[in-house]
């Protein structure tokens, strides 16, 4: 948001006008005295009513610094959204669509490119990403379930001397399974 102005703009286009039609041209400084502004800021206003009427061309009109301004933000959006896209695809390196937890990783990995942007970049729903953080810091009763079935595989892991293969250790229910289908006569 830009910062109020001292001077109304009625005031500025008076002050303009009366520098303009006045013949002979009066002092800058002496004319700003009478207005009661700084007469640097009435020389700027002249220099730049010069410029948007054409008299001035090492100036910037009115439009063309409006255009630039937006030309700019529009450069520094777009230099956010690359970094984004970067830094994403060194990341996730695999399937088009990345994961959820990928996602949560990127961010807490790369805090500076701002959740929103990342996910408006990414195509991915804001909801889908609170949901999961969400879900990170309350979780339901099956995921707490599933991290205790793990740690107990853990222990079944390192209980059998690695026996049992990391990827896929067996429990106690599916030894069960295997004993029994190996009574039955089938073989693996």
């Amino acid at each position: 948001m830009a910062a109020p102005r001292k001077y109304s703009l009625e005031l500025r286009e008076r002050a303009v006008r009366m520098y303009r039609t006045s013949d002979p041209k009066p002092q800058i400084k002496k004319l700003a005295v009478d207005l009661g502004v700084h007469p640097e800021a009435l020389r700027g206003w002249i220099r730049q009513a010069e410029a948007d009427a054409g008299e001035r061309d090492a100036r910037l009109t009115t439009d063309e610094r409006a255009e630039l301004m937006a030309l700019r933000k529009e450069n520094a959006q777009l230099k956010r959204a690359n970094d984004v896209l970067r830094t994403a695809s060194a990341f996730f390196r695999g399937p088009a669509r990345p994961d959820p937890a990928q996602v949560t990783a990127l961010l807490d990995e790369h805090p500076h490119l701002g959740v929103e942007c990342v996910l408006r970049e990414l195509s991915i729903a804001s909801s889908t990403y609170y949901r999961r953080r969400r879900a990170e810091r309350e979780p339901c009763e099956r995921r707490r379930r599933d991290v205790e079935l793990t740690e107990q595989t853990k222990e079944i892991h390192v209980d059998s001397g690695g026996i049992y293969d990391s990827p896929r250790a067996c429990t106690p229910s599916s030894d069960a399974r295997a004993s029994t289908s190996g009574a039955n006569g089938s073989s693996a």
